[in-house]
């Protein structure tokens, strides 16, 4: 793999688990990457087998490395620059301090064809930990996947620099052998390619099962709210919902090697045919227009173009009316929490705020609450994560059906959620809390073998204050209630 375990990683956690290498004769084992291992480096010499690269692939096949791209799992690259505020545009990197990775020459090739000279920047290696932006350096590569989530919870000043602003639309991770293997055993090549691609399918379709899988065997460490923000720029970069997973193309990676070829990275065209494994190519209809010209059926061939256009038309209609759809359904779940229906953590935060301001101009009061489900790892470890699910769908109902449609509601990830009251001063959002704690406390949860499990909540209670700068401010007072309230026993509210 080219980085430590989490969500980019989730479809071969699943071919695992779920035993596709398995049911393909495959013992395969998974090797963790990092920011100074180039994982063509460790095929190549015989540590592995398969790695997981990116469009720098390329250059490592144009150079002589007997590499072979199989799969590309991520349509579009998740490389971005991240850069602290001052730095307005790429070139004011002249000078500064840029911290790259080993494998991210297609942001080499960005800032190239973005106008850098490279010769006036300071490159430095990746120490892996984003955080050192600002401090360390002034720009690092980063992944739009993992490193954002920290800069934005960490609360780090930056920017982030795009390739795809400048039409850099490049493959994402993709899954590469070596040349050797592919020639000597395409079978067992297309064997772990086809396992691969199910186990995407699988983490896709079962995501909360992905995230608990990489929580409990891989990356016991990593938070939950990250691997989901993770989880749901993964599933953006796959557009599995548009284009088959693996998929590859060969115009678009001929596109990807001129883009190399005008930054310098790459001297000599890139034999394609060498570099794909079972490469699509373009049929030769070279015969057709010579029989048509030859039979001189001038009508046969208006005919045949006005029936291909009225197809033609008919598909981009349905294609058009799809992609509505789907950016209806992608927009639905990047502000959507999956397991609850409520909203995610980032679009609570941002209607929030907006309530908030609103309340700034209007003059009304505003309360914010903090829940916590009781003893909730408890019924995790007793009940199993199935019936911990049910307990959080069926706190997310009541909470609903108590605090009423007015109301905006979330899960702040684990058994958190968060709820703004606008129009509530200090002493009707504390008597809103002692409801909904009353009406959880009635709420009855059922295990499989018919136990009755009854659910408390803890909760936090602030207002909005007139130093309140943002929303943040509420919430963390707001969760530092919720804390008094659990130390104080659980199963009641505090106010701050």
């Amino acid at each position: 793999m080219k980085w430590t375990h989490q969500f980019q990683f989730a479809g071969f956690y699943a071919a695992l688990e779920q035993g596709y290498f398995r049911e393909a004769g495959l013992d395969v084992r998974l090797l963790p990457g990092g920011p100074h291992i180039d994982p063509a480096q460790v095929v190549v010499g015989g540590g592995a087998e398969f790695g997981i690269g990116n469009s720098s692939l390329l250059i490592n096949h144009a150079w002589g490395a007997p590499v072979v791209a199989v799969a590309a799992i991520l349509q579009h690259s998740p490389f971005v620059l991240a850069a602290i505020p001052s730095l307005d545009e790429p070139k004011a990197l002249a000078g500064r301090r840029l911290m790259l990775e080993a494998h991210s020459a297609e942001l080499q090739a960005y800032l190239h064809l973005a106008g850098v000279d490279m010769t006036q920047v300071r490159l430095m290696p990746h120490s892996g930990d984003i955080r050192d932006l600002g401090h360390k350096v002034d720009a690092a590569s980063a992944y739009s996947s993992d490193e954002t989530y920290t800069l934005l919870t960490d609360k780090i000043g930056h920017q982030i620099f795009n390739p795809r602003s400048i039409g850099m639309d490049f493959y994402g991770d993709t899954l590469f052998t070596s040349a050797r293997l592919a020639a000597e055993n395409p079978d067992l090549v297309r064997a772990v390619r086809e396992a691969v691609i199910k186990g995407w399918y699988h983490a896709l379709e079962h995501p909360n099962q992905a995230m608990r899988l990489i929580n409990d065997k891989y990356a016991p460490d990593i938070d939950p709210l990250k691997l989901r923000y993770e989880a749901e720029e993964i599933r953006r970069l796959m557009d599995a919902d548009v284009v088959g997973i693996g998929y590859m193309n060969v115009k678009r990676w001929d596109g990807i090697a001129a883009a190399f070829q005008r930054a310098g990275l790459i001297a000599t065209p890139v034999d394609l045919a060498a570099f794909l494994f079972d490469a699509e190519t373009e049929p030769d209809l070279g015969w057709v227009y010579t029989v048509l010209a030859v039979g001189g059926v001038f009508v046969l061939v208006v005919a045949t173009v006005a029936v291909q256009v009225v197809r033609l038309n008919r598909r981009l209609r349905r294609e058009i009316e799809e992609r509505r759809r789907l950016e209806q359904i992608l927009t639905h779940q990047a502000m959507t929490d999956p397991l609850t229906g409520l909203c995610n953590r980032r679009h609570f935060i941002l209607r929030a705020n907006e309530e908030l301001h609103r309340a700034r101009r209007t003059g009304a009061p505003l309360a914010v609450l903090y829940l916590d489900v009781d003893h909730f790892k408890i019924i995790n470890d007793k009940y199993g994560h199935g019936l911990g699910d049910q307990v959080l769908v069926t706190v997310a109902r009541a909470c609903r059906d108590a605090l009423g449609g007015e109301d905006l509601l979330a899960r702040m990830g684990g058994e958190e959620f968060a709820a703004v009251l606008p129009g509530l001063d200090k002493v009707a959002a504390q008597m809103t809390a002692e409801r909904l704690r009353r009406c959880l406390g009635e709420v009855v949860t059922r295990s499989e073998d018919g136990r009755r499990i009854t659910i408390t909540i803890s909760i936090g209670v602030a207002t909005l204050a007139d130093d309140d700068g943002d929303m943040l401010t509420v919430l963390d007072r707001a969760d530092r209630a919720l804390y008094q309230a659990k130390t104080l026993g659980r199963n009641g509210s505090y106010f701050i």
